[in-house]
């Protein structure tokens, strides 16, 4: 009795909600249009959402061939969200809901034409197939004809390119990170030291280019003779005359001659102890700070700045403040 109490229940409950369904074939209070097609989106069958401004306005009723080629879809439509379309509405396909299910959408179309009513059958052609179905249908014909194994391979050589240059960039980045290791001074001072040696540049750049414009225009403006008698006869005077005057002299006074060689060698012997192999550039940067120290003044007139000790001369050193000097 309590089960069958219950399908009774289930059966009216059931022929209420049919009776209520607005969206029902036939139903009183909902309107029922027709719409011919030359085609429909993938997924459209009976039950499909209709959706206005995206909001579910009725639903697809039939779906059916047309002896004469396209579709004939039969629409059940609320009448409170859909009063005032006429028959100049356009539609199109989309999805519904974020899942991609099919949905037709309905858009209104511009003024004029006739409010839709119950059994109205309109012919129009669709804005678009914007489905999902149709949007994976359209990359797979891309992919096909796109990604094909020549692409693949192209890809897969500039990989391996771009792998290639991995060993240049680790050797960029242990220059760098050694350069930042040893450098004792300031990048703005080595461009202030390069700024410098660089002010010399266009003029020796000018002059060299002159000579080069003159020598290859005006040549030496020498003949045969001019090699015989001029320019051989320089050289075996320099060679004979010079050289060997030179040669000869210092041959002769090798005695007197050598306390200069020993001062000399007295002189650079310590240089390799003072500037080992290892420190060479930092001694030669201290050498050069304390050089550019001795002068002051602008760039125009420099000044050897020189400290005189008078303190081992009282006699001086007492009237040197009387006259005003400073110390």
């Amino acid at each position: 009795m309590r089960i069958g109490l219950a399908l009774v229940a289930c059966v009216a409950v059931a022929g209420a909600l049919i009776v209520v369904n607005p969206l029902a074939d036939g139903a009183a209070d909902g309107k029922s249009i027709t719409i011919d097609s030359p085609y429909v989106g993938q997924g459209v069958v009976r039950g499909t959402p209709v959706l206005l401004h995206g909001v579910k306005v009725g639903e697809v009723a039939s779906v059916a061939n047309r002896t004469e080629g396209g579709v004939r879809l039969g629409l059940s439509l609320q009448p409170e969200p859909t009063a005032g379309m006429t028959d100049s509405l356009a539609v199109d396909f989309r999805p519904s809901n974020y899942f991609g299910v099919t949905g037709v959408n309905l858009m209104r179309g511009p003024d004029g034409g006739r409010p839709l009513a119950d059994g109205m059958r309109i012919e129009l052609l669709p804005r678009g197939n914007f489905t999902m179905q149709a949007l994976l249908s359209r990359l797979s014909e891309i992919t096909h004809g796109v990604v094909t194994p020549e692409l693949v391979s192209v890809l897969d050589r500039a990989t391996r390119y771009v792998d290639g240059l991995n060993p240049m960039l680790e050797t960029v980045l242990l220059v760098a990170d050694t350069i930042a290791k040893v450098q004792t001074v300031s990048t703005a001072q080595l461009v202030r030291n390069g700024a410098g040696i660089a002010v010399a540049a266009p003029s020796f750049v000018d002059g060299l280019t002159d000579l080069a414009d003159h020598v290859d225009h005006g040549g030496l403006d020498g003949d045969e003779q001019f090699f015989q008698d001029r320019f051989l006869a320089t050289v075996q005077l320099a060679s004979t005359g010079l050289f060997g005057a030179v040669g000869g002299l210092l041959s002769s006074h090798v005695n007197e001659l050598l306390p200069v060689t020993e001062v000399v060698r007295t002189l650079t012997g310590p240089i390799p102890g003072i500037a080992q192999t290892q420190n060479i550039s930092a001694t030669l940067v201290e050498l050069r700070t304390r050089f550019e120290r001795m002068y002051g003044g602008s760039p125009d007139q420099r000044a050897l700045q020189v400290r005189i000790l008078l303190d081992s001369l009282p006699g001086v050193a007492a009237a040197v403040p009387a006259i005003g000097a400073p110390r």
